[in-house]
């Protein structure tokens, strides 16, 4: 049994410190720095759940490639579970490709590939109903795998879930393919633009779910809970070197204070707080912290 199912994408992402954006056909560009780790919600939440001290698995879609092995080799040394993950011959591993240019302005390439082919076919009910927690990511809008995962959470009312969505689920709800009072989530985590996309759906949004929390990047956020905004907060105070992986970040360590019981407040601290240090370093998963740092006074 695990503590947490991580569900949601894995990729590679390539960082290039590229001098100037705009380049021309044939021409050769030196490099000031190129950085290659594992991206995507699914890996990044993973991970995140695991150096906090979880039991931890990831359920995702990769293909055989060598992409992959880079993969789920950092996840093993990680101590992430990797038997759930699907792997398949004839897709490819999805990856971005992130061109930093002066300032930090950046431009990224991506192909979900393989993360985006997670079917309903590859959810595993069994493993569902024997965690105590699921963490739903970016699952690319695979609408009948969300409607699979949302059927076994119901039917297990021991499992809670949170759901931190992206554009593609954001907008099955805003379209009403997917009904508010059809998602059994716990805690509903997304930014302020996400937010936004909702904005018809948020009433109902508030009164179903018992919370939600809403990120609004350097300046913090708020949270509602059953149906009543009750905390405002300010985000990290640092400076940020990359923000690839704020959101996951801020996910695991509220998550993270849930699972272990603690009041909101705490849950805050400690996302704020292992978002301020992911957005310190490059990539995702660097700046992720343990038990011991996320609850220091």
């Amino acid at each position: 049994m695990f503590d947490v199912i991580s569900i949601g994408s894995s990729l590679v992402d390539i960082f290039l410190d590229v001098p100037k954006l705009q380049l021309r056909a044939g021409e050769k560009v030196e490099l000031k720095m190129m950085k290659v780790f594992s991206g995507g919600g699914g890996t990044n939440t993973a991970v995140g759940f695991a150096r906090l001290g979880f039991k931890t698995a990831l359920m995702s879609e990769t293909g055989k490639d060598n992409f992959a092995s880079v993969i789920l080799g950092e996840l093993q040394r990680e101590g992430v579970d990797t038997s759930l993950i699907v792997r398949e011959k004839l897709e490819q591993t999805g990856g971005s490709v992130i061109l930093v240019g002066k300032q930090g302005a950046r431009t990224a390439l991506v192909h979900r590939g393989a993360s985006s082919m997670l079917d309903p076919y590859d959810v595993a009910p069994f493993w569902l109903s024997q965690t105590n927690w699921v963490h739903l990511t970016n699952i690319a809008g695979q609408e009948e795998t969300l409607r699979k995962i949302f059927l076994i959470v119901k039917k297990n009312p021991q499992t809670v879930m949170s759901w931190n969505p992206g554009k593609q689920e954001l907008q099955l709800i805003a379209d009403g393919k997917l009904k508010v009072a059809d998602i059994p989530v716990k805690v509903l985590i997304l930014n302020d633009t996400e937010w936004e996309m909702v904005a018809k759906q948020q009433a109902a949004l508030i009164k179903e779910i018992p919370e939600i929390v809403v990120t609004e990047g350097e300046k913090g956020g708020y949270v509602y809970e059953h149906g009543k905004k009750t905390l405002r907060f300010l985000g990290a105070q640092v400076k940020s070197v990359d923000d690839t992986g704020a959101g996951d970040a801020f996910s695991t360590g509220y998550v993270a204070g849930q699972l272990l019981k603690k009041p909101t407040k705490t849950c805050v601290e400690w996302g704020v707080r292992n978002a301020g240090s992911v957005i310190g370093q490059w990539g995702a998963k660097l700046g992720l912290l343990d038990r011991l740092r996320i609850a220091r006074v």
